[in-house]
């Protein structure tokens, strides 16, 4: 080999060198997208895929959806409401967000209403999901409800608030009574459920109502409406659940 050739492929080669370094760094820039907690890769300083280090923890991938216990619905007036009671079986996760989606199927199949709303859930916590749905009970043949837009919580960083109910009171669809934050610090939303059911013990309706901005110890008067067609209520069957969130 001549040194003219020699050289020629020396520069060529330097120049295809200089090419990729150049096509390369434009990728990177460019092109090459950033490492997320999403990307299926494990990369950053993630301790597994797409977990640990400053991605959530790997523990999360692991935990068990919000469970439902049962789901019924009862008619009212030209609506029904929908109730259900749901777990969270993990011990040492909340969850300071969820969604939930309520589908409503007509005696074919086929969906005919769909309602979505908000929630939080605390670790271990067994809860109700009360929801009225404006649609006629007789063309209904089931309801369903999942979950989903999680974001779970250490349960140090989400505990739950305690709270106090006395002096229940049911007369006729009326369920009243006083609730008392316990809590040294304000509590800006607690949902308050009522359950009714008939001399047979069998569930026959559920409400809820809202109290906002209860201050530390101090105790509020509350009262949930149920629909005015039921009828048959045992006053002494009537079951009443606090929710609370700071």
């Amino acid at each position: 080999m001549n040194s003219r050739l020699a050289k020629q492929i020396f520069y060529a080669a330097g120049y295809l060198s200089a090419l990729f370094l150049a096509v390369f760094i434009i990728y990177l820039i460019w092109f090459k997208s950033a490492a997320t907690c999403f990307d299926n890769r494990r990369n950053q300083n993630e301790t597994g895929v797409d977990c640990g280090g400053q991605c959530p923890a790997c523990e999360i991938k692991t935990l068990i959806l919000p469970e439902v216990s049962w789901l019924k619905y009862f008619p009212a007036d030209n609506q029904i409401i929908v109730a259900a009671e749901i777990k969270n079986s993990n011990l040492n996760y909340a969850a300071d967000f969820f969604s939930y989606t309520v589908d409503v199927y007509d005696n074919g199949g086929v969906k005919i209403k769909s309602l979505t709303k908000n929630s939080f859930i605390y670790a271990g916590e067994i809860k109700y999901l009360v929801e009225p749905v404006e649609i006629d009970s007789k063309k209904i043949k089931e309801v369903k409800i999942s979950f989903s837009n999680i974001n779970w919580k250490l349960n140090e960083e989400f505990k739950k608030p305690t709270t106090q109910l006395r002096e229940i009171k049911t007369e006729s669809t009326v369920v009243s009574g006083f609730l008392t934050n316990n809590n040294a610090f304000r509590l800006s939303k607690i949902r308050i459920f009522g359950f009714l059911y008939n001399q047979y013990g069998i569930l026959i309706g559920a409400s809820k109502t809202e109290l906002e901005n209860v201050s530390a110890f101090e105790e509020k008067f509350f009262k949930i409406n149920f629909p005015k067609n039921l009828s048959d209520i045992n006053p002494n069957k009537t079951k009443v659940y606090a929710e609370a969130i700071r």
